[in-house]
């Protein structure tokens, strides 16, 4: 009998045009919204000039920190508490991809709490399943507004923060962390750069493959992260190279959020570590690209552990034969999509030398489920070619 668990609370609106709904949506929650976002820049100016109108409708008084950076560190975070806490906010409005999503999640859930001790957080909340302990105050209402396809943020429970203590991007986890709400408007991604477009594709592809290659499988799951990497392998491409193609825009947000689903049920694994590690403490590089570098080296190392699951996912590719034989190529079905999606598929690639990756070795100094600390410094180090 299969047995497993399922959860998704967050409310999703979705379609080209519906952001024309945010005002109403958020004065449902509260009158004074603090918007979080990074800096906005010309192309998507008209954008947030549209909501900022539609909020200012419904009478909601606006606070916009547009602080948040990529890979966003504690003090980014902090700093929007306090201005979040100054104006005295109900309820939070993340426009854009990750980071600020990531971002609004901490505050919404700090805005009433006396002060955000993050080593506590750091040591408390950092796991996504299980028991959960209870955050320190009452949470704000969040809603979630993707301009990005990729991170799957608005439909999960993590927030990736930078810990400026430790100097390593750390994963916060609750289930209050949820989004309340998400309005995904495909409209909103049509100035996502080709770049851009084909890393965050990737990160949703990834969050879709590790979730159907984990250890918590479920019907649900299985179904989702299919989906969702098809919707990629299909239409990313396409984008990529046509960024004003709505429809492809459209199935591309699908993929988004299918594979935050999966992710938010099914979790992670070690290429997000691995990609997180590398990404802050040598590179900097954006979170796609570090999967991007390690994930063909990372597959052709590991297919052998679950060969039926690696070989549904060649198939995507049009991988045929065995199961072996498609479970072996697909490695290599990788390294062609990232080259047609112009992303780099190996370190050396992106400047990351073998002194680079030695130094990183120490880091790796966990094994999860299915892949030990040193398979991730061997990973590491075939990635390297």
């Amino acid at each position: 009998m299969t047995q497993f668990q399922y959860y998704q609370p967050t409310k999703l609106t979705f379609g080209a045009g519906e952001i024309q709904k945010i005002g109403q949506l958020v004065a449902g929650y509260g009158k004074r919204c603090l918007v979080v976002s990074e800096p906005i820049f010309d192309a998507v100016k008209p954008a947030y000039q549209r909501i900022f109108a539609l909020l200012e409708e419904q009478g909601i008084e606006v606070t916009h920190f547009d602080g948040v950076v990529p890979n966003p560190p504690t003090t980014v975070v902090e700093l929007g508490r306090q201005v979040a806490m100054a104006a005295q906010c109900d309820v939070v409005l993340a426009i854009g991809g990750g980071s600020s999503i990531d971002t609004a999640k901490i505050i919404a859930a700090t805005i009433k709490a006396d002060s955000l001790d993050w080593s506590h957080w750091f040591a408390t909340y950092d796991s996504p399943f299980g028991d959960v302990a209870p955050l320190p105050a009452e949470v704000v209402p969040l809603i979630a507004v993707p301009t990005t396809s990729g991170t799957g943020s608005q439909v999960t429970q993590a927030a990736v923060i930078t810990d400026v203590e430790q100097h390593a991007k750390l994963t916060l986890f609750h289930p209050e962390f949820f989004p309340l709400e998400a309005v995904i408007d495909p409209e909103l991604m049509l100035t996502l750069p080709p770049r851009m477009t084909a890393m965050t594709g990737f990160d949703a592809f990834s969050h879709a493959f590790e979730s159907f290659t984990g250890t918590r499988p479920s019907p649900f799951v299985d179904t989702l992260a299919l989906e969702a990497m098809k919707l990629v392998v299909d239409h990313l491409p396409n984008v990529v190279d046509d960024g004003s193609d709505l429809q492809g825009r459209c199935q591309l947000a699908k993929a988004d959020t299918l594979g935050g689903i999966s992710l938010a049920n099914g979790g992670a694994g070690a290429p997000h570590p691995l990609g997180e590690i590398l990404g802050s403490s040598k590179t900097n590089l954006p979170h796609g690209l570090t999967l991007a570098v390690v994930y063909p080296a990372y597959v052709q190392l590991q297919w052998r552990k679950q060969p039926e699951r690696y070989a549904q996912v060649a198939e995507l590719f049009g991988a045929v034969g065995s199961i072996e034989e498609k479970a072996q190529s697909l490695a290599a079905h990788l390294v062609k999509f990232l080259a047609r999606i112009g992303l780099e598929s190996n370190l050396t690639q992106v400047g990351v030398s073998k002194q680079d990756v030695e130094a990183l070795e120490p880091a790796f100094c966990f094994d999860l489920p299915l892949t030990s600390g040193e398979e991730m410094k061997q990973v590491l180090h075939a990635s390297l070619a």
